[in-house]
């Protein structure tokens, strides 16, 4: 799906990836053709987020919303906005914790607790799980997969949680941002929504094509009907 098509119309089909076509840690999608997916982790984030979806409508594009169950409960219309405009909203954990340091009994918890989060107060079921601080250990990789959740992480990161300035995280991006990248932002730094535009309109002039995960990815660990 491209970056012209519009915010209101439904989500398109996307293929279903075989299950043994999704085995380990996802960093970057397919090369081919100009698609990529521009992700957003932390919120929902009043303030930050509602600027940063007013950007994206604006120019019809659509992202991914990697959410942090314990916020959507705190701003449950700000994430029924999100997925109301045709963005895809996926697992943060609960809490947002570093996973690798817990017990398998905390991780299945921050992880089904955020599921039933999302399904409660979204109707919606995230097919995505991304670790906060990209801090999973393999052998935990059996928990999601059980709840046919897939694991993604990114392969370009501005690191705009730390506040490098806005000049420099659109030149990280913009520089490493090529057919395939999924992109790592934050929806709870003002710095990242006061340059998500420039940053659109840059990558809309090099003709990227911009899609949820699932669309670049397909969905994890489904079987082929």
């Amino acid at each position: 799906m491209d970056g012209n098509a519009g915010a209101d119309t439904a989500l398109t089909p996307v293929p279903v990836m075989p299950e043994t076509a999704c085995p380990h840690f996802i960093r970057s999608g397919p090369s081919e053709g100009n698609r990529i997916a521009l992700t957003f982790d932390d919120g929902p984030a009043p303030g930050v987020t509602n600027v940063i979806l007013d950007e994206l409508r604006k120019r019809n594009i659509r992202s991914t919303f990697f959410m942090i169950g314990k916020r959507i409960v705190a701003a449950p219309e700000l994430a029924r906005r999100v997925l109301a405009e045709g963005h895809e909203v996926c697992n943060h954990t609960f809490n947002h914790v570093k996973l690798n340091r817990l017990p398998d009994q905390q991780v299945e918890w921050e992880i089904q607790k955020t599921q039933d989060t999302i399904g409660e107060l979204l109707n919606h079921r995230s097919a995505w799980l991304r670790p906060p601080y990209g801090e999973f250990r393999k052998n935990q990789l059996g928990i999601p997969q059980s709840r046919d959740i897939g694991v993604v992480f990114w392969n370009v990161d501005p690191c705009d949680w730390s506040l490098p300035g806005e000049e420099k995280i659109a030149s990280t991006i913009l520089t490493h941002t090529k057919p395939g990248s999924i992109i790592l932002c934050h929806d709870l730094r003002k710095q990242t929504a006061s340059c998500i535009g420039q940053i659109l309109d840059d990558l809309l002039e090099r003709n990227f094509e911009f899609t949820s995960i699932s669309e670049l990815l397909g969905q994890p660990y489904q079987k082929i009907v």
